[in-house]
């Protein structure tokens, strides 16, 4: 999600639709549900800004429009998948992975750049690897770019697919800015590969957080440093980062799907939560969690406000009947919601 000045922009994945197929994940149905809507964060009402984008839904997951960012007067939004991993007879398949632009003054859009497609073409180049075994210098041929960044007049895109940050020019340019090529030792480890999510501005370059748990400092060159934020006690915070934002402060938010426990069987896994992290003194700290916030179930993305308060998404791949992963079913979480997190602010 974004803000356009007083109003709030929101990406909503969908449901899917009538066309179906085969995917790796089971079956997976497909059509031009997803949209993007106005959200008003006093009322809580919101209304449709532009729609009829594709949407993927199966067991697990719904696909469809992701990451939000303004450049200058143009709303950038990216299509989650690639169409190369759609079969070409499904109409609604050829968005997937688009990076498109829309106007926020009445709703029309453009194409600018097939960023799936593109990084799913890089990802060909190599190895794929052994399912359940040990398999550096490989990679899944896959794309699925979410994340967005504005900066330096240009769209910054995290792929969570093809684990890399890809830099596209208003004019559609892709340039690729980091390749992330690690692996988990243990392959049956969640994920096994770094799944870049987010990305944020920082004092010098970006950061981008991972799904497996990891924040890099990116710097204009290009080269990534990993951080580790840890509490007070020395523990390491991070497990799984989904969403990141920085205040004017500095100050690093990053928002955590899932906690420590066993993918999808333990219950603290389900645990998701916010973490502060001040990159000049180190400090980290849990600014909140599902299991003290229980509507902060499976929060995705964040954004810090007008107001200076930051706002969460929530509920992120439950479908609107509530399927999903089980604590969707468990919770009766019946689709996304957008939280707000007052944050200190000086002088109070």
């Amino acid at each position: 999600m974004v803000f356009i000045g007083e109003r709030a922009v929101v990406s909503e994945s969908g449901t899917g639709g009538p066309d179906c197929f085969q995917s790796f994940l089971g079956e997976a149905c497909v059509g031009k549900t997803s949209q993007v809507t106005w959200v008003n964060t006093k009322t809580g009402a919101h209304t449709v800004l532009a729609d009829g984008f594709f949407s993927q839904a199966d067991a697990q997951e719904q696909l469809g429009v992701s990451g939000l960012a303004v450049l200058g007067h143009t709303l950038y939004a990216q299509i989650s998948g690639t169409s190369r991993e759609v079969p070409s007879s499904i109409v609604a398949g050829q968005q997937a992975g688009d990076l498109i632009a829309i106007n926020p003054a009445n709703g029309s859009w453009k194409t600018v750049a097939k960023v799936g497609d593109l990084d799913f073409d890089f990802t060909t180049k190599f190895i794929e690897p052994t399912p359940g075994v040990y398999s550096p210098g490989t990679q899944e041929h896959d794309a699925n770019p979410t994340g967005l960044l504005a900066a330096d007049g240009a769209i910054f895109v995290a792929d969570s697919g093809a684990n890399l940050v890809a830099r596209v020019s208003p004019s559609g340019k892709l340039s690729r800015v980091h390749y992330f090529p690690w692996r988990d030792p243990n392959p049956n480890n969640f994920p096994s590969d770094e799944v870049p999510t987010c990305i944020a501005p920082g004092e010098e370059g970006f950061w981008v957080g991972t799904l497996a748990g990891h924040l890099f400092r990116l710097d204009d060159e290009g080269s990534a440093t990993q951080v580790v934020p840890k509490d007070s006690g020395g523990k390491p915070l991070l497990t799984h980062v989904t969403g990141c934002a920085s205040s004017e402060d500095g100050t690093l938010y990053l928002v955590q799907m899932f906690g420590p426990g066993a993918a999808f069987q333990d219950p603290s896994f389900f645990n998701g939560s916010v973490v502060t992290y001040q990159p000049e003194t180190g400090h980290a700290a849990v600014l909140a969690d599902t299991a003290s916030v229980p509507t902060l179930f499976l929060p995705y993305n964040a954004t810090i406000g007008p107001d200076g308060n930051l706002y969460v998404t929530a509920g992120a791949v439950c479908g609107a009947q509530g399927q999903g992963p089980p604590g969707c079913t468990a919770g009766n979480v019946k689709g996304g919601r957008l939280l707000k997190i007052n944050l200190p602010h000086q002088g109070d």
